[in-house]
């Protein structure tokens, strides 16, 4: 399966915020649908009334995954990985329920059920990654590829004090950043070159995530000419999806949630851009969806939907996807739902 994929090389630092009130509890995916939803505004920006809804159907995308240098890492699928860390005892076994990411050439051994054995040099420091490149860097090169960090600011109340508070930011290591993955539905590369591409440009500049008013969330879009390949299994016993996916209620029916392994995330926020700027702290509606790397049984084509999150009283629609890339994989051992 091929894809358009396009790195997104961070020169500030970002934050996703989980809409709680601790600004150091922060989200360390940049899920799809925030993505596009932001890709959706940029290009209302730059094009007006030639965009509209149907900018939806245009094309998938995924959620954003890191890479590392020439590494291009997956989130973990929810199923029993056929990873064996050699010569390991019993806490080094426990790495792998850490583990978060795993680079593309393990990643395509574990959706084939292919038994690999690695070494515990193959993880991060933090442990959240898995890449044969790690072992072969000496300790001062040998970096995570990301890391949190707290700022202190301060909170000016008029007629009160000021109230210091903390804020967590995501720092990407030298060479290190995210990625997305595109699927053109009508493979039109006009819409890609003329739309998407100047889309991600604005949307660079302008930042994505929290306080882009503070320079956060700025990033240089590289659009990779040649198409990205993922090599999948035949004979696949399950899907899994590389965006959030928020199922059609025939999917709902259909699909066993029992042979599934998955995990739900919440979704809500505040507008983005609406056209009253007064209704800039109205919130979405919120609703579930299935998070990254959720497994599904193979016996029927899951898509997803998009959803109507629009306020009550906001005189024009608010979308969020729910449509999803899904990739075959295949579910040798079965692992109980999250």
């Amino acid at each position: 399966m091929k894809f358009q994929l396009v790195k997104l090389k961070f020169y500030s630092p970002f934050q996703i915020s989980k809409g709680s009130v601790d600004y150091t509890d922060i989200d360390e995916m940049l899920h799809s649908d925030t993505i596009k939803n932001a890709l959706f505004v940029c290009a209302k920006q730059l094009f007006g009334n030639e965009i509209n809804e149907t900018f939806f159907d245009d094309f998938l995308i995924s959620s954003a995954f890191p890479y590392f240098k020439d590494d291009f890492f997956f989130p973990k699928p929810f199923l029993k990985l056929p990873l064996k860390i050699k010569d390991a005892d019993k806490t080094e076994a426990k790495k792998l329920k850490k583990l978060q990411w795993i680079e593309k050439s393990l990643f395509e051994n574990v959706i084939a059920g292919k038994e690999t054995e690695i070494c515990k040099n193959d993880f991060s420091k933090d442990g959240k990654f898995l890449s044969k490149q790690f072992s072969k860097l000496d300790d001062k090169e040998k970096r995570i590829v990301y890391k949190i960090e707290e700022t202190q600011r301060v909170r000016i109340k008029y007629d009160d004090d000021a109230e210091p508070f903390y804020s967590s930011r995501i720092h990407f290591a030298k060479e290190s950043g995210l990625y997305v993955l595109i699927k053109i539905k009508t493979e039109n590369q006009e819409f890609y070159d003329k739309i998407l591409k100047p889309a991600f440009g604005l949307l660079g500049s302008n930042g994505i995530g929290s306080y882009k008013n503070l320079g956060n969330g700025q990033f240089e879009p590289e659009f990779v000419s040649e198409s990205f390949t993922i090599s999948f299994p035949q004979n696949a016993t399950h899907q899994m999806c590389l965006s959030l996916f928020c199922p059609t209620k025939k999917e709902i029916e259909n699909f066993s949630i029992t042979k599934s392994s998955y995990q739900l995330v919440k979704r809500g926020g505040y507008l983005a851009s609406p056209e009253d700027i007064s209704k800039m702290s109205w919130r979405k509606k919120s609703i579930y969806m299935f998070q990254e790397g959720s497994v599904f049984p193979n016996d029927q084509k899951l898509t997803g939907k998009l959803v109507d999150v629009t306020p009550e009283g906001l005189t024009h629609k608010v979308w969020r996807e729910g449509r999803a890339i899904f990739i075959p994989v295949i579910n040798n051992h079965q692992k109980s739902e999250q």
